[in-house]
C-alpha cells in the first residue's frame, strides 16, 4: 500500500528538483570549470583537489527519451536521470554513489507519479555508452531493488555533448 506524500515532502521534492534542474542546465564546460574552482577553493589544506568529469548520455526510442548526466570525481559518482516516456508518467531524480572501474553503484532518488523513493542502481560504463537494468522491484531496507539481478530490461544510453 502506498501513502500520499505530505505537503512538506512534496515541497522538498519540488525544491530538490528545481536545484537539480538548475545544476543540469549548466552541464557544459564553463559550469564544470566554475564548479571545480569553487570546490578547490573550499578544500582544506590537508585535502588534495579532485577533478570532476561531467558526461551526458541520451537514448531516444520512438517518442520516449531518457537522459542521464554523470559527474565523476575520483571514486565518487553523482548525477541526474530523467525518463520521459511519451504520454506516460515520467520519472526523474538525482543519484549518488561510488565508482569501481566501469561499474557505478548508486542510490537514485526517483520522483514520479507524485512520490519520491530510493532506487538501488548499478550503472555500467562501456565505451561511449552507459547502461543499467530495470524490471520488477521489491522494497528492501528502505530501497527499491531489482527482484531479478540485472533486471528484465536494460537501458542503454549513448554519450552526447552536455548542453
Amino acid at each position: 500500500m502506498t501513502t500520499r506524500p505530505s505537503y512538506r515532502q512534496r515541497l522538498l521534492a519540488v525544491g530538490t528538483f528545481t536545484t537539480l534542474l538548475l545544476y543540469s542546465l549548466g552541464c557544459g564546460s564553463t559550469q564544470t570549470a566554475r564548479t571545480e574552482k569553487t570546490s578547490t577553493d573550499s578544500l582544506t589544506v590537508s585535502q588534495a583537489p579532485v577533478s570532476a568529469d561531467s558526461l551526458c548520455f541520451r537514448e531516444i526510442l520512438s517518442r520516449d527519451t531518457t537522459t542521464l548526466q554523470l559527474v565523476l570525481a575520483g571514486d565518487r559518482a553523482s548525477g541526474q536521470i530523467e525518463i520521459n516516456p511519451y504520454e506516460k508518467d515520467r520519472a526523474r531524480g538525482s543519484f549518488t554513489g561510488t565508482r569501481s572501474g566501469n561499474t557505478i553503484t548508486a542510490d537514485w532518488q526517483r520522483s514520479g507519479e507524485g512520490m519520491t523513493e530510493t532506487y538501488a542502481l548499478t550503472l555500467t560504463l562501456s565505451g561511449d555508452s552507459i547502461s543499467w537494468g530495470e524490471g520488477e522491484r521489491i522494497e528492501h531496507q528502505g530501497k527499491w531493488t531489482l527482484k531479478q539481478p540485472g533486471g528484465t530490461y536494460r537501458y542503454r544510453l549513448a554519450k552526447t555533448p552536455c548542453r
